[in-house]
């Protein structure tokens, strides 16, 4: 039995849909990325509380939360490509928030653009992998996420010199423009990608149905236990370095650092997946978290160890950030993708929030009791992605769930 699936050889620089995704991605990344943490800048230069604009930003991702749940019935109605644009123009209205100083106009515009926010992402994410049987889905995967990453670091200072030298009003326009020049290259770049023939004809958005397939729950098993693991990483080991090293330049470094060796790492697995399937390089990276989850647990008062292995971990699981794009790819049916996806994202926001949440409590009884645990814990998903691609249905085609 192979775990290696039919999929496109094409390079991606001969897949036109390919090239258009990662460019259109970029230039919202660069645009969106940096937006969120100049809302909250905004909002504190206008006198507002931080409770308020706590509340402000957390409705925003609550109500993209529960969008990504009905993201399903929405691609089968309009298709993966205007999902995608109908997600930028609303995104776009987030900017309106620099021109308004009214409490409910700005947070009445953030909530639009966190519902943006969320079709937008599930459906350029859907078309990624509607495409992986053209071209190299790990490689591509893995870039696309990279996207993200560079359009932060391109994005903060770009936008930050907008303000700096103009103010806030331009930077609304500027981000309008973007926007707009993001949706025309997926309107006029993008090919039309709803399914030719939905796999139910249900009006139910959740599909409870499908949720419950055996193979689905796997893979959000998979998603979710390995983003509790990270969102524990996030909080606790930027925390202990400057605890530890009482040096915010070691902070900054290990930041710094974290982010080369995760894109890198997170580039060989794609690529490795293409190559071999996506089982072993799923195996081996929720390995390394649980061997890093072992040695951070005795080593939380070590600097070396913290900063070493911290970045591997991170890394792991920024890997199968990009893997589980082959999970879905593999065995979901193209017009479920949005579907799923949606799920994940929803998902994966409950899960970072948990994963914080469950090392502040209990780093209070042990100091590496949050890295023993959620170490463990991806013995879990291990599992999972050991039975999910050696299930006796598993074929070396993609996997048609209805």
């Amino acid at each position: 039995m192979t775990d290696q699936p039919v999929r496109g050889s094409v390079p991606l620089w001969r897949t036109p849909e390919a090239l258009i995704l990662i460019i259109a991605q970029l230039l919202l990344s660069i645009r969106d990325m940096p937006i969120g943490a100049f809302m909250l800048v905004y909002l504190q230069g206008l006198g507002y509380s931080t409770t308020l604009i706590a509340q402000i930003s957390s409705s925003a991702q609550i109500a993209g939360m529960l969008t990504a749940m009905l993201t399903g019935g929405i691609a089968q109605r309009i298709g993966n490509k205007w999902m995608w644009v109908a997600g930028i123009g609303l995104a776009a209205l987030n900017s309106l928030v620099f021109q308004s100083t009214s409490v409910w106009w700005i947070a009445g515009w953030w909530v639009i653009g966190g519902i943006g926010m969320a079709l937008a992402g599930i459906g350029s994410a859907s078309i990624l992998t509607f495409i992986s049987a053209k071209t190299q889905i790990g490689v591509l995967s893995s870039l696309y996420i990279l996207c993200f990453t560079i359009g932060g670091v391109i994005g903060n200072p770009l936008l930050g010199w907008v303000i700096a030298q103009y103010d806030y009003h331009i930077l609304s326009g500027v981000a309008l423009i973007m926007s707009a020049i993001g949706m025309s290259i997926v309107l006029f770049g993008i090919p039309h990608t709803a399914p030719a023939t939905p796999h139910t004809t249900t009006t139910n958005h959740f599909d409870w149905q499908f949720i419950r397939h055996p193979q689905v729950p796997l893979i959000m098993g998979m998603r979710g236990l390995a983003t509790v693991n990270y969102g524990m990483l996030t909080v606790l080991i930027p925390l202990l370095l400057n605890q530890t090293a009482k040096d915010i330049y070691l902070v900054a470094s290990y930041a710094a650092s974290m982010l080369v060796v995760a894109s890198l790492i997170q580039f060989l697995a794609g690529r490795a997946a293409d190559k071999w399937g996506a089982l072993w390089p799923t195996i081996i990276s929720f390995g390394v978290m649980v061997g890093c989850g072992c040695i951070l647990c005795l080593g939380t008062h070590s600097v070396p160890l913290l900063f070493i292995f911290g970045i591997i971990s991170n890394a792991a699981a920024w890997a199968l950030s990009s893997l589980m794009y082959l999970w879905v790819a593999d065995f979901v049916a193209n017009d479920r993708h949005p579907l799923l996806l949606g799920w994940l994202h929803a998902t994966w926001s409950i899960c970072m929030v948990i994963g914080s949440l469950l090392g502040g409590w209990l780093i209070v009884a042990y100091q590496g009791l949050p890295f023993l645990v959620t170490g463990l814990l991806c013995l879990v998903p291990l599992w999972f992605t050991w039975k999910l691609y050696r299930s006796p249905g598993r074929s070396t085609t993609t996997a048609e769930l209805t």
